[in-house]
């Protein structure tokens, strides 16, 4: 008979091997797409308290530097800042801005976007025992300079995490976002699902505060009037928390 350490070692394995299932078949199904490329993306997320005196305020910094060709050439920056407050045990209000140049394939200019954006994040805190799963609903409101119009997109993730048996500092990470756009815009969004993004990789608490995830993200992207976009990413972030 199977004692009780041994299943929860089972059923680790059994989730485990589903998400490498999954994510085989993602990256197996790549032909379905006439448009397909390798990237590489690395991430910084900084988040916490702004004083103890105020403990249910929070601040948001972020920093993104996205490479694609084969991961050859410099394809997008993010820097992203906020503000939030705590509005009930582990959940928190977010508002910010975004400033995002671009350097699109076959264009010689950057394309500069501002990102105003709230959002909603969530937290059941322990399923069982190191098992968590975390949403962050995030609505953005995108222009680009040079145009006119006002991009409008709804951005819901899931994410679950959950420890490698006889481990302390290894765990495993598994999320999916979906993005909507509410409407058109004459710089290209197009209404209706935008892209997908699916995430499995390895995180490693390097300390109370610090912790890293690296992994494997497919990206689904949906082009009006051109073949749909997928690419193989290899994603690097690093999480603190004060």
């Amino acid at each position: 008979m199977i004692g009780p350490p041994h299943a929860k070692a089972l059923n680790r394995r059994c989730i485990l091997t589903r998400s490498l299932i999954l994510l085989a078949l993602i990256a197996g199904n790549a032909q379905a797409y006439a448009s397909q490329d390798w990237h590489t993306w690395g991430a910084i997320v900084a988040s916490g308290k702004i004083s103890e005196q105020s403990s249910t305020l929070r601040f948001w910094l972020e920093g993104q530097g996205r490479f694609n060709d084969d991961s050859s050439r410099f394809n997008q920056g993010i820097v992203r800042t906020a503000l939030g407050k705590v509005v009930a045990p582990r959940t928190a209000l977010w508002a910010g801005y975004a400033f995002i140049p671009n350097n699109p394939p076959g264009r010689g200019d950057t394309i500069v976007e501002h990102r105003a954006w709230q959002q909603l994040t969530w937290s059941t805190g322990s399923l069982l025992p190191g098992f968590t799963l975390a949403t962050r609903t995030r609505l953005e409101q995108r222009t680009i300079e040079g145009t006119d119009d006002t991009g409008w997109r709804f951005r819901q993730l899931a994410k679950l995490t959950w420890p490698i048996a006889a481990s302390e500092w290894l765990y495993l990470s598994l999320w999916d976002e979906i993005f909507l756009n509410f409407n058109d815009t004459d710089w290209g969004a197009d209404g209706g699902l935008d892209q997908n993004r699916l995430f499995g990789g390895i995180g490693i608490n390097l300390s109370a505060n610090a912790k890293t995830e690296i992994g494997y993200l497919h990206q689904f992207v949906r082009r009006a009037g051109r073949s749909d976009q997928q690419n193989h990413i290899l994603s690097l972030t690093v999480l603190l928390s004060y």
